[in-house]
């Protein structure tokens, strides 16, 4: 059979961006079902507070990486396409030497101080456990700048096999951890280390191969310049890792290590469709709208006006079928103990539906270098956000929690939206869109309180699969859905010309 006569195929072959979601997506997709695999692993042998306990330490985990990397991830790709091979050369070695540099300032200021780290994580550690840790975010950093420059470069296939192996290696390690050792909650530490080092040195090959040293391959020039414009995103990134993950650091501080773990499962569940299907999507994007900006503005808004159009039915109509099924399979694989966290999934999604949009949206203030204004408005959202983690936390525990995370990025939309029109405005369908929003909130409130109903289950899936069939019936009639589709993933966005 001739696939290229096959119309999904012609479909699928005629952009660089479906091409490239479909790698991408695919290889998110692997990454979900792997952590959702780990998760209910864990929900299954540890305890709450110990699942608490891992959600604090990956915080630490993530703030530290991102003070070595120094966002220089980002400056490194948005000057990919503005410079020579040379030059890149030299970016990328440079890069490597400062995260070496500040990753052993910081891991002698924790040798030097063992008890600093139970003061920032409020978790007690042994200093064998300290060292895994630390090794992890060296290998994370290093493994995350190889990954990233696959994106940058569109390999995305090569970003697939990489992943692919990624995430067998880490189903391995901590089923030997967890299961067969019984190494309790730094198994799930020790896992990724191997996982990440795995692909570090990788990388490490990949480099030496494709981008091999040249004479005078360290270049603080060129180090000095992607600073001024990665420094300002750092405490933007930080910031918005505060958004993330302040509020189960002060559940920890006002209901404890358990309520951390439940709440940190069912966070882990609302961000099912960010794997699955925004993530990969921004992945796709990202390269594509730095090349097209310095190709054409009037191709970069065209880019983002369609984008922005069709998400939020698309998206909506993902969340609406994912809790068609989300509370029957809950039930099913999550440990007992965890089950309250279903509860807090829906306020939660919503919120990682609005930072998908702002990350669209953030891609313009990256694009025009105005990277210091994002620290302001990440500030914003975070005080806010803690604000109303004081004030709700004490009273409504983790649903508290949740309400905060999901105005505070409503709040950090609203304010990157109104910047992002001054910078390069865009002319919006916001008929259209209030429309996807409005049609599609009533369905999903609908679905959400028939997951409740305390009927036999397949009734209830029976109910909820009508509602959802409902939803799109009037989603292909009455909004286009077929074009929806069409528009935010093919339909002209990016055309092959565009991107050669």
């Amino acid at each position: 059979m001739n696939f290229k006569n096959v119309k999904i195929f012609k479909i699928l072959s005629q952009t660089y961006l479906v091409k490239a979601f479909s790698f991408f997506s695919l290889s998110q997709a692997i990454s979900a079902i792997t952590a959702f695999g780990i998760l209910v692993l864990y929900t299954k042998f540890l305890p709450p507070t110990d699942f608490g306990k891992i959600a604090l330490i990956w915080i630490f985990v993530i703030i530290a990486s991102t003070i070595i990397d120094g966002r220089l991830n980002t400056a490194f790709s948005i000057r990919f396409y503005r410079v020579s091979k040379e030059e890149n050369i030299k970016n990328i070695y440079s890069i490597f030497i400062y995260n070496l540099v500040i990753f052993c300032l910081i891991y002698l200021v924790f040798l030097l101080f063992p008890l600093l780290f139970q003061k920032i994580s409020r978790v007690r550690i042994e200093i064998s456990n300290l060292n895994i840790i630390f090794l992890l975010i060296l290998c994370m950093v290093f493994g995350k700048f190889y990954t990233n420059i696959l994106i940058v470069a569109q390999k995305p296939k090569n970003y697939f096999w990489v992943n692919l192996l990624f995430n067998t290696i880490l189903i391995v390690s901590n089923l030997v951890y967890l299961v067969v050792l019984k190494a309790g909650y730094i198994a799930y530490f020790k896992a990724y280390l191997i996982s990440y080092l795995t692909v570090a040195l990788m990388g490490l090959g990949f480099f030496i191969i494709n981008y091999k040293p040249c004479k005078n391959v360290i270049s603080l020039g060129n180090l000095k310049e992607l600073l001024k414009i990665s420094l300002p995103l750092v405490p933007a990134g930080l910031s918005l890792l505060l958004l993330t993950w302040a509020d189960r650091y002060m559940l920890n501080l006002y209901v404890g290590l358990a309520i951390v773990g439940i709440y940190t499962v069912g966070y882990r569940c609302a961000e099912v469709i960010n794997r699955f299907i925004i993530n990969p999507f921004g992945q796709a994007l990202s390269p594509l709208g730095f090349k097209q900006f310095a190709k054409s503005l009037e191709g970069y808004k065209d880019i983002l006006r369609k984008v922005i159009k069709y998400y939020w039915l698309v998206i909506f109509g993902i969340m609406i079928g994912y809790f068609v099924v989300l509370r029957e399979i809950f039930q099913f694989l999550i440990g007992v103990k965890y089950i309250e966290g279903y509860n807090v999934v829906g306020i939660v999604l919503l919120g990682v539906i609005l930072w998908g949009a702002t990350n669209f949206l953030g891609g313009t203030v990256i694009v025009k270098e105005k990277t210091g204004k994002m620290f302001l408005f990440n500030f914003i959202a975070v005080f806010l956000n803690i604000g109303l983690n004081f004030i709700l936390i004490p009273k409504y525990g983790m649903y508290g929690a949740a309400m905060a995370t999901l105005i505070a990025y409503v709040i950090q939309f609203a304010i990157i939206f109104i910047y992002t029109q001054k910078l390069i405005f865009i002319n919006y369908d916001y008929k259209f869109i209030v429309k996807s929003v409005f049609i599609s909130l009533w369905f999903f409130a609908f679905v959400l309180c028939l997951s409740y109903l305390k009927v036999n289950v397949a009734v209830r899936l029976g109910l909820k699969t009508t509602l959802f069939l409902l939803f799109i019936l009037v989603a292909y009639k009455f909004m286009g859905l077929k074009n929806a589709i069409k528009g935010f993933f093919n339909y002209g966005i990016i055309s092959k010309k565009t991107v050669s």
